[in-house]
């Protein structure tokens, strides 16, 4: 059956227009398919399929995106759930965003990464193990604060400054090793202990 129009085709029906399971509806020269077999509904492109929709595409909840075998985004009306065969890859050519308050979760939640837009926390149920290849750079003048801000290790780029609201005890196992021609000084360096590889000298 041939039907040919210089314009549209309507079709004006008071109910559905079917189609028998396994026959489909075909634009141009059949590379763009719509068919579907009783159960499920194909749509075939020899090219991309541009969804052109002036507000959302609404996906109902419990219901995914399959890519492939392994790969499918799905959400519940609450969570939504990125499923993997292996990796995610995130190839944004600028910054990914997460918003202030919201975190980044591992395992069971014990770790968490988040921000409130001016303090950055890392959670850890356990040990934080930093396993660098070289250095961990701190910026000049910014330190390491041990509790309540009164130990504190910092450097300006030229001097190293241990500061603590008591004690500082150092607990080596072996020998504290001092360079030659390099001293303890006490107070305003008036008082001052070197050793040169060969005397020690104590001045006062």
């Amino acid at each position: 059956l041939t039907i040919s129009s210089g314009a549209q085709i309507i079709l004006a029906p008071t109910t559905d227009v079917k189609l028998g399971n396994d026959l489909g509806v075909i634009f141009g020269d059949a590379g763009e398919k719509i068919e579907g077999n009783g159960t499920k509904l194909t749509i075939a492109s020899s090219d991309a399929i541009d969804l052109t929709a002036t507000t959302d595409v609404v996906i109902p909840a419990n219901v995914g995106l399959t890519f492939g075998t392994g790969e499918k985004i799905e959400g519940d009306s609450t969570d939504l759930t990125v499923t993997s065969g292996a990796k995610i890859n995130l190839t944004a050519t600028t910054d990914v965003h997460i918003p202030n308050a919201v975190g980044l979760v591992f395992g069971d939640g014990a770790e968490h990464i988040e921000t409130n837009n001016t303090d950055f926390t890392i959670t850890s149920g356990g040990k934080i193990n930093l396993a660098t290849a070289s250095d961990v750079h701190m910026a000049n003048d910014k330190g390491i604060v041990f509790g309540d801000a009164g130990e504190k290790i910092e450097g300006n780029g030229t001097k190293l400054v241990i500061a603590s609201s008591e004690d500082i005890d150092l607990t080596a196992t072996t020998d504290i090793n001092i360079p030659s021609a390099v001293g303890l000084t006490f107070g305003d360096d008036g008082e001052k202990i070197e050793g040169d590889g060969t005397d020690l000298t104590i001045a006062s």
